[in-house]
């Protein structure tokens, strides 16, 4: 208690002590605040530490009233408290008057010692019970209560319990300041207090405890009602009205805003790397969907095909049940739309009359930067818009510039962020009625509109940009855009043509391609400058709904072998198999339905055609991608005038191109007499690759050998293999799978038909491949290789483990498969010595280098393309191809630990040096001579000769001697 802070400064306490005799004064001069001496008593510590007057009223009264808000507090319960509260009767009031006689005792004491020449006599001090009276100071044994009962402990003790309390109330108190710092604890129901509210938005200074004060320096009390706006207690009915307010505004935003996925971080999503704001934002989005769909459009999806300036939200309509495809673009509203229009004839003017730099800006960034230059100059002309990293100087200081009299003027500082908050969101534009210029904002929407429709695709840029749409439709006027997904399939997309719009568009892209369209000849097939294929039809003619068109996308970068597989289009036996032919010159037709995949699949196992080899492609309409350099496109044309004098069709080409001396010959489509001529050219010995509408072999058969192809049955056999692929369903699931790798073997003249033979087949039940028959194909190239069963087998399975090794380390980029397919046909052992010892992906970076190959593609472009995973069983086949090939006796056991021969062989096409016969020693050749007449070891000379002819050189036939199948001088290459 207070009247014991003598003891707990450490002082020993006067009165009560066993060791005091009666009648004697307390050895300790230092009288706590409750206690009383007639000795040397420090008055100046009595009146400091306790009142001697007053304090006896303030105790009495709190025992006669009860508990009150003067009820004893730290450092105001002392002595006289406890004694009248719990003391004999009289005892504080007892306490008291010998305070009062022992302060009149010390007056007259110092009164004395001013007198020297008094002579002080000490009085014997009677013991206070002779007195009758009750201790001045605490002494628990002179009363009948326990203080123990009371308190909760023995007295003596009370060090070490308020010692344990100061240190809870400390830690207490920094738990309590952690849990009210608002930066620490979030606001939530029941836990987040008035202290967290009045730290946050009350206290002040810097440790967040100090109350605010006035000017005269009062503390301002704190009012919850000034801050809530309301009483507190009214708190209920406030937080009921606002819950009724929150429900209606939860209804109006269902209705009016877009209902997006939970998942989707927007502000993420509508930012830049840099963390600029994007062009097209939520804004946009809303403004895209007119508000009546917006209660029953879902978001399944959203991506981005052109950042900053366009997406894609692909939504699920609830009341329709199907998807939508939206294409989301910045907005514009009416004033802005007829700026644009007006500036679009300015440009037009502008362009026309431009200097030669501007008709000489033939690719598409040299344009794009023309638009933006020539719009600016109008801006400024029109006093639309002040740019403010702008610094133009006159003629007079560029002069003096030149000539060194005046230093150039500081470029502007570019604000980064001119761009960023309310400045980069169009509702400015939107809420401004008459502004008199034109935001950053709006400036760059509106370069970003005008480069779109003159160097671009217009209304459809944007979906032209998106890598997992296959085709764009329009089918006629008033008719919505409809594109064919990736993932979806068939959508109907938000953008619409006009009627005289869809007019200009279909000319404008006819004009691009570089044909020709009119009501005259009203269809014609283009292609693109993207290399996308076109059909286009102008006017009613021959249209019902009018002017319609039809863009089949083409891929800057195309589908990969790998993809293929993982797509389970082909098995990685099949894709081993077609491999081995194309590198051994076996021509192949790829066969299927529309939108089947087969030039898909041309182009994928293009990669397979040695590099060291020339290729020529024969199309109407581009679409053959190859990445050999040594490779002539050419492409047929129509006539310029009336009759058909001037057309360069299929058949002149393939008349050039044996001119050209190819290697091998592509041919995008098969359609009608150019197959005949085709047959020819591949009679003589020319590899050649196709496309050809048929859903089996049977159907391919018939429509080459009758019209208006008719090529003969004899001929008809020069082809070596037929795919044929179809567009299916899988567990609901529309899949492309290759539906049959057939043989063409001869012609029966005698039943007057061609035998086929199928090697693989799909088997729709279990959506797997089984290969059906041996192959007379891989007969063939074991023949002519020279190879043994053996070896023909180990090269099967050395296709299949880098393809399989590829799959399961994921190299699925066009770069990685070009770069190891072209290099394995180059130098075999390097790269499956890189593949036993796991370095082929950190040598894959020097393979780009190849010349002979395009294969160093723009990362930005690869990124874009929708690469597929390869599925659990085909990554489970994978990957029990690659162990079996690590086990002895495997294709890359005897690899394993190698180190490869440096890159540069793997990637050079120059031809090996010959190799020149030495003559061995006498000794030698006559003990080899006579091993041989002996019959000892002609099975090692045997396989001797074997890898001598798996290296490219000769081999012996099973009766010892040089067969008709050694390989020749081409092959052996």
């Amino acid at each position: 208690m207070a009247g014991d802070d003598a003891e707990a400064d450490g002082e020993p306490v006067a009165g009560g002590s066993d060791d005091t005799d009666a009648g004697e004064p307390p050895t300790d001069p230092a009288t706590p605040d409750d206690g009383v001496t007639v000795g040397d008593v420090d008055s100046d510590a009595v009146d400091a530490r306790a009142p001697l007057a007053g304090d006896l009223e303030p105790a009495v009264r709190r025992v006669d009233d009860g508990p009150t808000d003067d009820s004893p507090g730290v450092g105001e319960y002392t002595w006289v408290d406890y004694l009248d509260e719990y003391g004999p009767d009289g005892a504080a009031e007892r306490v008291q008057e010998n305070r009062e006689r022992a302060r009149r005792e010390e007056a007259k004491r110092e009164a004395e010692a001013a007198d020297d020449e008094r002579v002080e006599v000490t009085p014997p001090y009677p013991a206070w019970d002779e007195l009758d009276a009750d201790p001045p100071q605490p002494d628990w044994d002179a009363v009948d209560a326990d203080p123990a009962d009371d308190l909760g402990f023995e007295p003596e003790a009370r060090h070490d319990v308020v010692g344990d309390a100061v240190e809870r109330a400390s830690d207490l108190h920094a738990y309590f300041d952690a849990f009210t710092d608002p930066a620490t604890t979030p606001v939530v129901k029941d836990e987040w207090l008035w202290e967290h509210f009045k730290r946050e938005h009350y206290y002040v200074g810097e440790n967040d405890w100090t109350h605010p004060r006035d000017d005269d320096g009062e503390v301002i009390p704190f009012d919850p009602a000034k801050y809530l706006g309301f009483d507190p207690d009214d708190a209920a009915g406030w937080l009921s009205l606002k819950e009724d307010a929150a429900t209606e505004t939860r209804e109006l935003v269902d209705e009016r805003t877009v209902d997006v996925r939970e998942d989707v971080d927007e502000d993420a999503f509508f930012s830049t790397v840099d963390g600029r704001t994007t062009l097209a934002n939520r804004y946009d989005l809303e403004k895209a969907v007119p508000i009546p769909k917006k209660a029953h459009f879902r978001e399944v999806e959203r991506y981005w095909v052109n950042k900053p300036y366009a997406f894609v939200v692909i939504f699920h309509s609830d009341r329709e049940n199907e998807k939508k495809y939206y294409l989301v673009e910045p907005y514009r509203n009416p004033i802005e739309r007829d700026l644009q229009e007006f500036l679009t004839g300015k440009l037009r003017t502008a362009i026309k009359y431009a200097s030669d730099d501007v008709a000489a800006a033939a690719d598409q960034p040299q344009r794009r930067q023309v638009i933006e230059r020539e719009t600016r100059k109008l801006l400024d002309r029109y006093d639309l818009f002040d740019d403010p990293t702008a610094t133009e100087q006159s003629l007079l200081d560029r002069v003096l510039v030149a000539l060194g009299g005046r230093d150039p003027p500081e470029e502007a500082a570019s604000d980064g962020d001119r761009l960023e908050g309310l400045a980069a969101r169009p509702e400015p534009a939107v809420l401004d009625e008459d502004p008199d210029t034109l935001t950053e904002y709006q400036v760059e929407t509106l370069l970003y509109t005008l480069q779109r429709d003159f160097v671009g695709y217009e209304r459809i840029d944007g979906v032209k940009h998106d890598i997992n749409v296959e085709d764009v439709s329009c089918d006629g006027y008033d008719s919505p855009v409809f594109v064919y997904h990736t993932d979806y399939e068939n959508l109907i997309t938000n953008v619409q043509h006009g009627r005289e719009s869809l007019d200009d568009f279909v000319v404008k892209l006819a004009q691009r391609s570089g044909k020709g369209i009119s009501k005259r000849q009203p269809q014609v097939d283009a292609t693109l400058p993207d290399g996308s294929r076109a059909q286009l039809t102008l006017g009613q003619e021959v249209s019902d709904h009018g002017t319609n068109y039809t863009i089949r996308q083409f891929k800057d970068v195309p589908f990969t072998p790998v993809d293929l597989v993982n797509w389970q289009t082909f098995s990685l036996d099949e894709m081993a198999f077609l491999w081995l032919a194309i590198e051994s010159h076996k021509s192949i037709v790829f066969a299927g339905g529309t939108a089947s995949g087969k030039t898909t699949s041309l182009n994928a196992v293009s990669l397979f055609i040695p590099s060291n080899t020339k290729i020529v492609s024969i199309e109407d309409t581009r679409e053959v991608e190859l990445p050999q350099r040594n490779w002539i496109a050419s492409v047929t044309r129509p006539s310029f005038g009336e009759d058909e004098s001037g057309d360069i069709d299929e058949f002149d080409l393939l008349e050039a191109a044996l001119r050209q001396r190819p290697d091998y010959i592509v041919m995008g489509e098969v359609r009608g007499e150019e197959g005949r001529t085709l047959f020819q050219v591949m009679s003589t010995g020319h590899t050649t690759y196709t496309t050809f509408h048929a859903d089996n072999v049977g159907e391919v058969l018939k429509r080459f050998t009758t019209e208006p192809i008719n090529v003969s049955k004899t001929l008809f056999t020069a082809l070596d293999l037929v795919s044929v692929q179809s567009q299916t369903r899988v567990r609901g699931q529309k899949v492309r799978r290759n539906r049959s790798i057939t043989e063409i073997n001869r012609y029966d003249a005698e039943n007057d038909e061609i035998n086929v033979n199928d090697v693989f087949q799909w088997e729709p039940e279990d959506d797997s491949y089984r290969q059906t028959a041996d192959s007379s194909t891989l007969d063939e190239i074991r023949f002519d290789r020279g190879w043994t069963h053996r070896e023909l087998e180990r090269q099967l399975d050395e296709r299949r483990v880098l393809l399989a090794y590829l799959i399961v380390e994921g190299l699925n980029e066009y770069a990685q498969v070009a770069a190891t397919a072209q290099a394995y046909i180059n130098d075999p052992d390097t790269i499956l010595t890189l593949v036993a010892n796991d370095q082929l992906q950190e040598a894959l970076e020097d393979l780009r280098g190849m010349e002979s190959v395009l294969i160093d593609v723009d990362p930005e472009k690869e990124e874009m393309v929708p690469r597929p995973d390869p599925s659990e069983g085909v990554l489970e086949e994978a990957e029990g191809i690659l162990e079996t090939a690590r086990e002895d006796g495997g294709v890359l056991a005897e690899f394993e630990g190698e180190t490869p021969d440096s890159l540069a062989s793997a990637l050079t096409t120059d031809p090996a040096d010959d190799v020149v016969a030495e003559r061995t020693s006498d000794g030698d050749l006559e003990s080899a001579i006579e091993r041989v007449a002996h019959g000892d070891g002609f099975d090692e000379f045997d396989a001797d000769g074997a890898d001598e002819a798996a290296d490219g050189g000769t081999a012996l036939a099973d009766d010892g001697v040089l067969g008709d199948d050694a390989p020749s001088e081409d092959d052996a290459e």
